[in-house]
C-alpha cells in the first residue's frame, strides 16, 4: 500500500491541473511538501506520495525487501496515474520529477495522460557523469560498497550511513 500526502481543492474543475510530484531515490515525500503548498496556493490539486519500501511506504523491516527503479516507475507512479485519473476525472495531470523521479514518469503504461512534465536534474546518475577526482569513489560506492552491504545485512542500510531514507 503506497502512502503519501494530497492537497486538493473542492469539486473537480477540468481547467484546474492535479500536479504528480515524483520524488528523487530513497527521499520522502514529506520533503516536498512546501513546493506542494506553494502549487495547491497557485490553484492547483497536487498529490504527493512515497514509493515502496520509503517514508509512509515501507512495511516494517527492509530485510529482504524487494523493489527496483523499475518497480518504482512502471507500479507505483503507474498507481498515481491511475488514481489521479479516477479521482480527478477530466482535470489533466502535470507531473514534476526530481532526479530518478523525472525518469519514473518514463516507465508508468499510462503515461500518454500527462499534459506537462517538467524534471529536475533526471538522471539515472553513472559513474562515468562524475568529475575526475570523483569517479573511482564513486563506483567502489555504488558497484562494491552498496552490493557487499547489502549482501550481508539483506537490505541496504543507506539511512544509517546517512546516504539515503
Amino acid at each position: 500500500m503506497l502512502g503519501g500526502i494530497e492537497w486538493r481543492h473542492g469539486a473537480g474543475d477540468p481547467t484546474r491541473a492535479v500536479v504528480i510530484i515524483n520524488a528523487a531515490t530513497s527521499v520522502r515525500c514529506t520533503y516536498y511538501s512546501r513546493f506542494a503548498e506553494y502549487l495547491f496556493s497557485h490553484g492547483l490539486d497536487v498529490m504527493l506520495f512515497d514509493y515502496r519500501g520509503i517514508g509512509v511506504s515501507r512495511a516494517g523491516s527492509l530485510r529482504g525487501f524487494q523493489a527496483s527503479w523499475s518497480d518504482w516507475g512502471a507500479l507505483d507512479f503507474e498507481a498515481l496515474l491511475q488514481r489521479a485519473q479516477r479521482e480527478y476525472p477530466g482535470q489533466p495531470v502535470d507531473v514534476v520529477g526530481h532526479s530518478f523521479g523525472g525518469c519514473a514518469a518514463g516507465l508508468g503504461a499510462s503515461g500518454a495522460v500527462i499534459r506537462n512534465l517538467v524534471t529536475v536534474g533526471a538522471q539515472f546518475a553513472h559513474w562515468r557523469d562524475y568529475a575526475a577526482d570523483q569517479r573511482w569513489p564513486m563506483l567502489a560506492k555504488w558497484h562494491g560498497v552498496m552490493p557487499l552491504l547489502t549482501r550481508v545485512c539483506g537490505y541496504f542500510p543507506g539511512k544509517r550511513l546517512g546516504w539515503l531514507e
